[in-house]
């Protein structure tokens, strides 16, 4: 009985010793890599008048990988985050974003319009607030897999292009729920601007240096001239990255072989690598208050990757 007692003892320890260090690992984590969570999934459509139905995938920190994987209740509570991808794209030409930021236990919904060829930013604006109020809906919801996961009170958005422009429209939209946004070249059309002038949560914009469909300029012209200076804001120009390059690498490398954007001076995943650093530590630093990631966008780290090039120009303001 004594050894029982002594092996029983030593277990949880041991147990206890291991969970310290995955806990320390997982703290240390570089966000540009990806995060302690399994991602599992599931597909639903929504509607958003006057648009129609949108498509979606929902994922969330699991036990496993898969379709309705178990969820992983330590993640718990997770904030919830809106993704989008531009004019012509889909949700699932784009999953690295939602895959990686659900690996860091957010709960992610990613969504396609229904009019993918649509220039009116405002069908995505809407496809982001209508996917807010879905994922409520599915917390509150007694079968969802993501059932009682959600805190219900933390949401961040992040698009591409029209997508982009969307998020940042939505951001600004008088009594949206979004707490912080990042904006990856986003389109910069009068109802986008328009609603960059009333934003007041951080609000991130990101755009590759040769990017052939939206140009650095005007994306820091919407950073310096549009979103207000009393609001915590980050511009960032990745060195040698364009548009394509904010996609899934497949979907990139058949756009770049139609021409459709300035050939790239880095590799997609270069451009993944340098992306989600930025968006993993805004989201981390914005949205779960962690001191740890205000490096990696405003410290040391951040400067590093302006100095060695990594970076073409940094600019934020910290009000």
């Amino acid at each position: 009985m004594r050894t029982r007692e002594l092996c029983l003892r030593f277990s949880i320890v041991l147990l206890l010793v291991c969970l310290s260090i995955s806990s320390v690992g997982a703290q240390s984590l570089s966000p540009d890599q990806p995060g302690p969570f399994h991602i599992g999934s599931y597909k639903m459509w929504y509607l958003v008048p006057p648009y129609g139905l949108f498509r979606a995938t929902i994922r969330y920190p699991a036990t496993s990988d898969g379709q309705r994987a178990p969820v992983n209740i330590s993640a718990a509570p997770c904030p919830g985050i809106v993704v989008a991808n531009g004019y012509a794209g889909s949700e699932w030409q784009i999953t690295w974003i939602p895959e990686h930021l659900t690996s860091y236990g957010y709960v992610t919904l990613c969504f396609t319009p229904p009019r993918r060829l649509s220039w009116d930013t405002t069908q995505w604006a809407s496809g982001f607030l209508g996917g807010f109020s879905v994922l409520q809906r599915q917390n509150d919801r007694r079968f969802s897999p993501i059932y009682h996961v959600l805190d219900g009170e933390t949401w961040g958005a992040i698009g591409l292009s029209m997508g982009g422009g969307g998020c940042v429209e939505a951001t600004g939209t008088a009594g949206s729920v979004i707490d912080a946004s990042v904006a990856l070249a986003p389109a910069g059309f009068p109802s986008v601007i328009s609603a960059a002038r009333n934003i007041t949560v951080p609000v991130q914009l990101q755009v590759g240096t040769i990017d052939g469909l939206v140009s650095p300029e005007d994306v820091l012209k919407m950073y310096t001239q549009y979103l207000s200076n009393s609001t915590i804001k980050e511009y960032l120009a990745i060195t040698g990255g364009n548009h394509l390059g904010f996609i899934d690498e497949h979907y990139a490398s058949i756009g770049q072989r139609w021409g459709i954007d300035n050939p790239p001076g880095i590799s997609v995943e270069q451009q993944h690598t340098t992306s989600r650093k930025y968006f993993t530590a805004w989201f981390q630093y914005h949205l779960r208050h962690l001191d740890e990631y205000y490096t990696y966008l405003f410290g040391e780290e951040a400067q590093q990757d302006l100095e060695t090039g990594i970076l073409t120009d940094l600019q934020y303001n910290i009000p």
